[in-house]
């Protein structure tokens, strides 16, 4: 049995751990990992893992470049798969910040990224060196090819890569000059496109899992409130309806397809406490902030540019308006949902998520089971514009529908109208202008 050992660089710019190294296996056909982003298959075929999310922004494509970039791989012979949550807990973290928020993606990882592939390069590089007996020195890489520049001798990506992945990873590597690059930077068509058009591709709202059921929930119109009575008996015997599930802030109606599930809701009678919140309405909100603007002791002062109170005073004629910005949804075009089951002291999961690590985190603390028993299964986000990245109420909400149901999984769904009742908005604003 081959020993399993891990070398951890670390790229002093970020911290950021990016060649967790593990010997490939002595199964045939498994493909060697030559780092923590790049597999290279016997048949040249090189997988690049992609850790934040992709929901149409590009960046699993542009990420995947600048790795291909430094690698000096074949870029007609990449694919790019996701990181796995699992394997990113018992390796360490070892893919760094899996969260696509803030327009953050290539700011914050294109030093690692390229850093990962410039060091899986290098250990092809002298993988071949040795099976050649030549100086490292003498041997460049090219297009997913090796060649050692004194004899002409060539070999590629895949046939040495087994050997590669036995080899530690360099301490130091250098970085291309971005006016040499080939594939980074330049507008490649992007990796997922092929799929998206053909309907082969998977969004969160596509999981479907043998035995499936469908939960459709109503929640506390009010933030902040909670639930106070629910009369499940109303809808007992409903056809397709297995059970009616009264959570603290929310009500689940699961059934055997999410319509039945969803219309059963309808007729559910359900009384909230609506807490602190009930009293709050556009109009008190709006006047809420006018007595703000309205109070000078409430104003900060962020720049002073000459006398403005004397000026108006001798202004001909003085204008003052206001503008009012309000709260915004973001309205993802496919809503929140979760599909999930837990079984065994185990947590599977299939969501379209913006931090896959945070899903990973809070089914494991809804389920109350350690991190290594949780797997999320990556697909495509149908939007996220932030939506789905800090807040996981629906993985929560799904985690806990599923470990109410058994080993059952359950798929849940909101409504377009909860999608909007209960998002996260952007904050609303009230600017007044005042000018002579």
């Amino acid at each position: 049995m081959t020993t399993r050992r891990e070398f951890l660089k670390v790229s002093a710019a970020s911290g950021l751990a990016f060649g967790f190294h593990l010997p490939a296996a002595n199964a045939q056909n498994v493909a060697p990992e030559i780092n923590a982003w790049v597999v290279v298959r016997p048949d040249d075929t090189v997988i690049i893992r992609y850790a934040r999310s992709e929901m149409g922004q590009g960046s699993m494509t542009s990420a995947a470049q600048l790795v291909a970039e430094e690698l000096e791989c074949d870029w007609s012979q990449v694919r790019v798969e996701y990181a796995d949550t699992n394997a990113h807990v018992r390796r360490k973290r070892a893919w760094g910040d899996m969260a696509a928020v803030g327009s953050r993606t290539i700011r914050q990882s294109q030093d690692y990224l390229r850093k990962a592939g410039a060091g899986a390069r290098e250990m092809l590089i002298a993988a071949a060196a040795q099976g050649w007996n030549a100086p490292v020195a003498e041997c460049t890489a090219s297009n997913g090819v090796i060649t050692h520049g004194p004899s002409g001798r060539k070999t590629s990506f895949g046939k040495v890569a087994g050997e590669a992945a036995k080899l530690a990873p360099p301490k130091e590597v250098t970085l291309k000059d971005p006016k040499d690059w080939k594939i980074a930077g330049k507008p490649i068509k992007r990796v997922d496109i092929p799929d998206i058009v053909t309907g082969r591709i998977r969004y969160g709202i596509d999981a479907q899992l043998p035995g499936m059921v469908y939960a459709a929930i109503a929640q506390c119109p009010v933030f902040g409130g909670k639930l106070k009575s629910v009369d499940a008996a109303k809808i007992e015997g409903r056809r397709g309806v297995i059970k009616v599930l009264p959570m603290e802030d929310y009500v689940a109606v699961v059934a055997d397809n999410w319509w039945r599930a969803k219309e059963a809701l309808k007729e559910l009678p359900i009384e909230w406490s609506f807490g602190a919140g009930e009293s709050a309405s556009s109009e008190s909100i709006l006047q809420f902030l006018r007595s703000g603007l309205d109070d000078p002791s409430n104003v900060v002062v962020a720049r002073r540019n000459g006398e403005l109170e004397q000026g108006l005073a001798g202004a001909a004629k003085v204008l003052e308006a206001e503008y009012f910005t309000p709260y915004l949804a973001h309205a993802t075009l496919e809503p929140m949902g979760c599909t999930a089951v837990v079984k065994d002291g185990r947590v599977d999961v299939w969501t379209s998520t913006q931090n896959a690590e945070a899903s990973h985190a809070t089914a494991a603390a809804t389920a109350g089971v350690p991190l290594e028993n949780v797997y999320v299964h990556r697909v495509q986000l149908g939007g996220g514009f932030g939506r789905r990245g800090g807040s996981q109420d629906f993985v929560r909400q799904g985690v806990q529908i599923a470990k109410a149901m058994g080993s059952t999984p359950v798929k849940l769904l909101w409504t377009r109208e909860e999608d909007t009742q209960h998002d996260f908005y952007r904050p609303l604003s009230l600017v007044r202008i005042k000018a002579g």
